[in-house]
Parts: C-alpha cells; sequence; structure tokens
C-alpha cells in the first residue's frame, strides 16, 4: 500500500466491537494528526450495529469493511473468517502495521491474521491478565497469544507491564500509555447534552460468563437493593445478545425505577457515566473511564483484569451472589458522591494515550 499525496505511510487499525471503536479512536485520531503515518480503519463487522454506532460517535467511517457477521455465529466461525478476510486484505494492501485492541475474537484473529503475513503487530491495552482462562472467557486467552506475537505492547499501567515481564515479553517491546478509554470518554464527555437522575445507579451487564443463572443472582440482587433503598432508580442499558435479552424478560419493572433502554450511543452513555450516582458492571472499560468522572464501580466479576482501580478503592470487585450484590449496592448508596474537580486522579490514564502510543509508532517506523 503505497502513501498519500503527503507521503505518510498506512497503519491498519482493526475494529471488530463497540469497546473496539471507542478505544482505538483516539489512536485513530493521533495518527490522523500524523506527519509521517496515516490510518486505514478495518471493520470486520463482528458486532455490526453497536460499532458503526460507536465509530459514528467518533465521526469515523471504515475505509473496508469485512464483513465477518452471520445470524446464529459462534466464536469460532467469526475466528475463521477473521482470519481468512483479514489475510487477503493485507496480502493485497500490505500496510507497514497492523494495530489491535483489547481481546475480541477480532483482535485474535486479525492479529494471526499479520503475524502469518509477517506484518508487525501493534496491541493496545496489553498485559491485562486475571490467569484464569473461564474468566473472562474467551478472552484471557486471546490476550494473552496476541501479546506473544506482537512487536509493540502498549501497556496501559505499570501492573500490566510487570505482567509482561513477568512472561519473558522483551522490554524493549512494551510502552506504558495509559488507556485509551480515558482519552474517549474525557473527550465525549465534553459533548454530551445527556443527563440521568442523580439518584441513578447505572448498569451494564454483557459479558459471556454472565450468561446464565449469574445474571439471574445479579438482577436479582439489584431488585433487592431497589426494595431496600426506595428512592433509588436504575438506568440498564441492555445488550443486544439474546441470551442478556432472555434473562431480562424475566425481570419485570420495578415501580418504574428499573428502566431498561436499548444500547445508548457513545456520547448519551458518556453523559450518563458523567451525571450517575455509581456504577454496578461486569464491563472492562466501564472500570477505567469512571475514575475520570469521579464515579465509584461496583465489579460484577469473580476476577478482574483491572486491579488498579481496586488498589484504590474507586472500584469493588463484589461477584455475583444475590446477597452480595444487593449489600454492595446498599453500601456503595450510602457513600456521598465524588464532588472534587475532573478529571478526577484515575490508574488508567490522563487522557494522553493515544498520543504517546502514535509518537512510539513514529519513532519506530519513521
Amino acid at each position: 500500500m503505497s502513501g498519500d499525496a503527503t507521503g505518510r505511510t498506512p497503519v491498519a487499525v482493526v475494529v471488530g466491537t463497540r469497546p473496539e471503536a471507542i478505544k482505538m479512536a483516539p489512536v485513530h485520531r493521533a495518527l490522523e494528526a500524523s506527519s509521517s503515518l496515516r490510518p486505514v480503519l478495518i471493520s470486520t463487522g463482528q458486532h455490526r450495529e453497536l460499532l458503526h454506532g460507536a465509530l459514528d460517535a467518533f465521526g469515523l467511517r471504515a475505509d473496508h469493511d469485512l464483513d465477518v457477521m452471520t445470524e446464529g455465529q459462534t466464536s469460532s466461525d467469526v475466528l475463521a473468517r477473521v482470519v481468512e478476510r483479514v489475510a487477503a486484505w493485507l496480502e493485497r494492501e500490505r500496510p507497514v502495521a497492523l494495530l489491535v485492541q483489547g481481546d475480541t475474537t477480532t483482535v485474535c484473529g486479525a492479529a494471526l491474521a499479520a503475524f502469518y503475513a509477517r506484518v508487525p503487530i501493534g496491541h493496545v491495552e496489553a498485559g491485562l491478565r486475571t490467569y484464569d482462562f473461564e474468566h473472562p472467557f474467551p478472552e484471557e486467552a486471546n490476550r494473552q497469544l496476541v501479546d506473544r506475537i506482537a512487536r509493540w505492547c502498549f501497556a496501559p499501567t505499570e501492573g500490566a507491564k510487570a505482567n509482561l515481564l513477568a512472561e519473558r515479553i522483551d522490554v524493549q517491546a512494551i510502552r506504558v500509555t495509559g488507556n485509551t478509554a480515558v482519552d474517549a470518554i474525557l473527550w465525549a464527555r465534553e459533548r454530551s447534552d445527556f443527563r440521568c437522575a442523580p439518584d441513578t445507579v447505572l448498569v451494564t451487564l454483557h459479558r459471556q460468563e454472565s450468561f446464565g443463572e449469574p445474571l439471574r443472582e445479579i438482577l436479582a440482587g439489584i431488585h433487592a437493593f431497589l426494595d431496600a433503598e426506595p428512592d433509588a432508580r436504575v438506568l440498564w442499558p441492555v445488550h443486544p445478545n439474546p441470551r442478556v435479552r432472555e434473562v431480562q424478560r424475566e425481570f419485570e419493572a420495578h415501580e418504574g425505577r428499573f428502566e431498561t433502554v436499548e444500547p445508548m450511543n457513545y456520547l448519551d452513555f458518556a453523559g450518563a457515566l458523567a451525571s450517575c450516582r455509581f456504577v454496578l458492571t461486569d464491563s472492562g472499560g466501564i472500570q477505567e473511564e469512571a475514575p475520570s468522572l469521579g464515579k465509584r464501580v461496583l465489579v460484577a466479576r469473580e476476577h478482574t483484569e483491572r486491579p488498579e482501580a481496586l488498589d484504590d478503592a474507586s472500584n469493588r470487585l463484589v461477584k455475583r451472589e444475590r446477597g452480595a450484590v444487593r449489600e454492595a449496592l446498599r453500601e456503595a448508596w450510602a457513600l456521598e458522591p465524588y464532588a472534587g474537580a475532573l478529571p478526577a486522579p484515575n490508574p488508567f490514564g490522563d487522557g494522553r494515550a493515544g498520543q504517546a502510543i502514535v509518537e512510539w509508532l513514529e519513532a519506530e517506523l519513521g
């Protein structure tokens, strides 16, 4: 692939899901501003509607859409199509590098295709670990594999760097940059007009290991909390996955205080996060975003690969049993909301991760 009219060198930026689009937008923006590199945005379409909505929030449009999504797809189906279609694109276009973010099937497949094609890989958000392949599944395996074959590991924290060094990743391949989720949420908050009531608990639940009975336990704990706290409200943007929707239908609205809505666009979600009282989630990205907005996060998971915010008490691991969820919600409700200056201190970065990543690439690629 040749440079553009100014001679800038092309770098492939691959995204497949909403979180990837959100976290790669700051990298794409920094590449657009580079004097020597330019981004080529590749969409696999692993989660087509949610992905496109996230890209729209940042004013981005994919340069190439590989359209891997099919009805009833399995992770194995997605992986096979991503490897095949990214490999074919790399064979035609030959970018100087390929960037992936996180730990999805798109990330694993695109990185494998680049590795086989001998195209250097940059892994944004490298070094996150639970060391439990079941939690999260299959993400823990995906990110460990990608870090082994990446030329550049962009670690968000010193803890992530320590994980990589313990796995004998070359120190020269690692750079601590902060997390691009912080860049994205600060950018979006400034542009959002959405506000929710200050007595609102924002809830997001979508992880594969939460499907079925764990999700029922979490939702039962939320309803028990609402029984105990009549002034509290819950806002839940519901993920479109059929296994999430199936359990959602089992829980009726709680006197109008348990509101379920369709997935929110990212600007509206940023406004909801900025204006809510606190958060209950099984998401990874919200654990990184919320501290900058002064929001406590209750993490409804067995493990978290983001322990830094647990260390400074802004986040709390509550697991997925209804009694534990109920009590954690009540305890968080009793605490005074953060009233300090924004952005609040955040162990995951200061909002300049995208620029730090591109500066390193510029030095490496000339």
